[in-house]
């Protein structure tokens, strides 16, 4: 049996495709491939993220917050397995996928194996002020200890278990990804279940003040990092460059002009 982690789609709920298509390509530096797909005025493809991940923003009527995808070439049977490791099934759309609850809260879906499209590099600003780019997904887990958290996503999947702490206080576990695919980190969190992706900058201040120009807000600033809520209702966060990941593409912004 085949699986793998498809991507996230960008769950919003304010039902204008247009503004939100906009806002989350120009903040994470992705191209609309597909401005309408299914012509229904309900999702837009963006062009794969690092690491090939497939990147989609929804319309949906629910709160917003950002959901994954597993792809499979026997969804039956890798809902069954699923299961197995502690998720249950709540709907099957059209007959097409199933929609699942994780045993740490999180709603994700099982869908169709698709074919990837190569990432291509990001084109490059003739006048740089700052490089910026999507550099984690961040599953917040509303647990006492993350340890069961960590086994469930590791085994769903399939990705090992890299740092089960990561700053030695038990709040961050992190599973194995490549050197050019974003981070996969848990958070010991204690609001609800969610998913939110971070944005790694060279320019912290000029990084923020880009994403406010597109919408976004400032929400706090923690540590060494800003919590900043899109105009689509998710939380994000804005951090450092991570040295990590030296071969992640990096989007380049051309410098202000000023007023």
């Amino acid at each position: 049996m085949t699986s793998r982690l498809a991507g996230f789609m960008i769950d919003c709920r304010d039902g204008d495709l247009p503004a939100a298509r906009t806002f989350w390509s120009q903040a994470l530096g992705l191209s609309i491939v597909d401005a309408d797909e299914g012509g229904a005025g309900r999702y837009a493809v963006l062009s794969p993220a690092a690491g090939s991940l497939h990147l989609e923003v929804q319309m949906v009527e629910h709160d917003a917050r950002l959901h994954l995808d597993i792809e499979a070439i026997d969804i039956e049977a890798e809902v069954a397995r699923l299961e197995s490791l502690g998720a249950s099934r709540v709907s099957n759309p059209h007959g097409r996928w199933w929609v699942m609850q994780a045993p740490t809260g999180h709603r994700f879906c099982v869908v169709r194996w698709r074919e990837r499209e190569p990432v291509l590099p990001p084109s490059r600003a003739e006048a740089k002020s700052h490089r910026s780019a999507l550099v984690a997904f961040v599953l917040d887990c509303q647990v006492a200890s993350l340890d069961c958290a960590l086994e469930f996503w590791s085994a769903a999947l399939s990705r090992p278990v890299a740092n089960r702490d990561q700053d030695g206080d038990g709040k961050y576990g992190e599973l194995h990804t490549g050197a050019d695919e974003p981070f996969l980190l848990l958070q010991r969190v204690d609001h609800d279940p969610r998913i939110h992706l971070d944005i790694e900058t060279d320019n912290l201040d000029a990084e923020v003040a880009r994403l406010e120009a597109l919408g976004a807000q400032r929400v706090a600033h923690v540590k060494r990092w800003w919590v900043m809520q899109a105009p689509t209702g998710q939380r994000f966060c804005v951090v450092r460059q991570q040295p990590a990941k030296p071969e992640l593409p990096l989007n380049e912004w051309p410098a202000s002009n000023g007023p």
